[in-house]
Parts: structure tokens; sequence; C-alpha cells
């Protein structure tokens, strides 16, 4: 508890004193502001605010700094303004440092899982449709060939193309579908890192895909409160669905712009663009925009509604600016964190 405003820590326990080594009950509370990590500080002031204007308690995670050792904090806050002459905060505080890396770990495999899945599908389905054009072509012409054999092991390669390509749309959509599923956990993050962390993935396969991945960005940290594996997964759909419409030799570029009170992501491509048609629709669920790639690689049918959904979860903004021939660009705009 710290007493306002002579902003006193009046209790600690021994929990408290062993984390915090020299801050024990007495001590002022700028001793252990001391300890905060300084990108945190703002973050902290406002959201400290944030919670002392409300009538409710809240919560939020900020950095400390201990030995050379950065640990991430939780705290829960109340104010009890019951007093007449006095307030206290009440806080309580939990160390999330083990959680919060096993949480970037996780978050680091789904980024490598989600753009090896993009890159497949896109290097895979293509062969897979053009193997079953083919074969069903040849399969139309049946009458001309007098060979049941031959026209039985066509007939065999023509349904197993389609099994490929069936699996790939089913592995894409589930993987896609399962980000909606689980309960939303929004934390603190430094989003250029994090984007990064996905698009190293994707420059990887630049050769398998023949199409180059860049970032651009006004600044080195960008933080941002977010549900990590919802949005990150927003950003692998969108790269994904422009590697679909992307000629080879052509770019894809994630931008991140930082605004006064808000933050423009964008991904953008050098592709074929986004028949007029299609423009009014295209966030809708099973909406007509659904289109085959130009390798053949399958369409989700929700990806866009699935899409636009997550980012109102986020309070954010979607659109879209196409020209067809030239390309098309996503822009997300969200809500900056201190």
């Amino acid at each position: 508890m710290v007493q306002v405003p002579d902003e006193k820590i009046i209790y600690s326990n021994s929990a408290f004193m062993n984390f915090f080594e020299g801050i024990d009950e007495g001590a002022s509370i700028e001793k252990l502001f001391a300890l905060v990590h300084p990108e945190d500080v703002e973050y902290i002031r406002s959201s400290y605010q944030t919670i002392q204007d409300s009538p409710e308690a809240g919560c939020f995670e900020f950095r400390v700094i201990l030995s050379q050792k950065t640990y991430f904090l939780r705290i829960d806050l109340a104010f009890d303004k019951t007093l007449p002459d006095k307030k206290l905060v009440i806080g309580y505080i939990e160390d999330r440092t083990i959680e919060n890396k096993h949480g970037d770990y996780l978050q680091e495999f789904a980024n490598k899982k989600n753009a090896t899945l993009s890159i497949l599908s896109h290097d895979l389905a293509g062969p897979l449709g053009v193997i079953q054009m083919m074969s069903d072509m040849l399969l139309s012409r049946r009458s001309e060939v007098d060979d049941a054999k031959m026209i039985k092991m066509l007939d065999l390669i023509s349904k197993s193309a389609k099994k490929g390509i069936s699996m790939i749309q089913d592995m894409i959509r589930k993987e896609f579908l399962e980000s909606i599923g689980v309960e939303m956990v929004k934390r603190r993050v430094n989003l250029i890192e994090k984007i990064n962390q996905l698009l190293e993935e994707y420059k990887q396969g630049e050769l398998m895909v023949n199409v180059s991945f860049s970032l651009e960005a006004s600044l080195d940290e960008v933080f941002v409160e977010i549900d990590e594996s919802k949005f990150i997964q927003i950003i692998n759909n969108l790269v994904s669905n422009s590697l679909k419409f992307t000629p080879d030799g052509g770019t894809i570029t994630i931008g991140v712009v930082a605004g006064g009170e808000t933050v423009t992501i964008s991904v953008g491509d050098t592709g074929i663009g986004i028949p007029k048609q299609f423009h009014a629709q295209l966030f809708e669920k099973f909406n007509p925009a659904g289109r085959t790639g130009l390798k053949g690689e399958p369409s989700v049918g929700l990806g866009m509604s699935v899409i636009k959904t997550i980012v109102d979860w986020h309070s954010g903004k979607i659109w879209f600016e196409t020209e067809v021939g030239i390309g098309t660009t996503f822009f997300i705009e969200i809500k900056k964190s201190k």
C-alpha cells in the first residue's frame, strides 16, 4: 500500500522486500519508481492516471531493471478514497517474466509455422493446380484414347491433385480460424520488433516464392497494447494474401508509421490489384471477392471478414487502396501506447 500524498510505502510483505532489495516499509515510492525501465516511465504515469480517474480497479504491465536484469511485472491497483484527508493506493505486484518469455517463444514458433505454411501453400498449390488442370484436360479427351490403364492413371492423378489442394486449403482455414477461437489477452509490446520477427521467417523463403519482403518503419520502437497472437496473425494473413496475387519478381512491403495517438500498419504489394466490383463487399463473410491465386492457391473465403473482426476487437480501423495491375495496400490503424 502507498499513502498519498506522502508517497510512502506503508506496508510490504517479505516477498516484496526480497524481490526489491533495500525497499521496505516507509521507503519513498520514488525509490521504487527509479527501478522502472526508462521506456515504460510515461506508460506507467498514463496508466496510473487512467486508473485513478476510474471508479474501478485496474492493472497494467511494466518492466523493472534489477541487477542489470529486466523483469516484467503486472500490477493491480485500487484507490481507497474513503478516508477524509488521505488516500491509499492498494496494489498487488506479480512477476510475469517467465510467463512473458514463454509467450514470446510460442509466438516465435507460431510465426515460423504460419510463414512456412503460407510459403508452402503458395509453392505447392500452384504446381498441384497445374497437374489437376492438365490431367482433367487429358481426361476430357478420353474418347480419343484406347488405353483403359492410362485413363485410370490420369483419373488418379487428377483426384490426388484435388486432394492435395483441398488439404492445403483446410490447413490454412484451420490455422486462421483458430486464432479467433481463444479469449483475447492484450499486453504492451514493441510492434516493430514483433513484425520484424515475422518478416524474418518470410525472408528465409524469398527464393522459394520469388518475391522480396521489406519493412519500412518511422521508428525503431512503437509500443501498442494488443493480443499479440491474434494481431500478428492479421499481418501474416495479409502477407499471405499478397503472396497469392503478386507475380514472380514482385515485392511485399510492411510499413509502420506512428502518429500522435495512433499507429498505422500497412501491407502493400506489387500484385494484380482487386477489381472494383469486389471493393464494397471485401470484408464480408463468404464475399464474392474470394479468388484463386495466380498459381492456383485456394481461397479460404472467410479471410478478410476475420481480419476485420480482429481489428474491431482492438478498436481499430482497416481499409485498402488498390489499382488493377499495380498492386494493393491494406492499412490498419490502432491506438498507440505510451
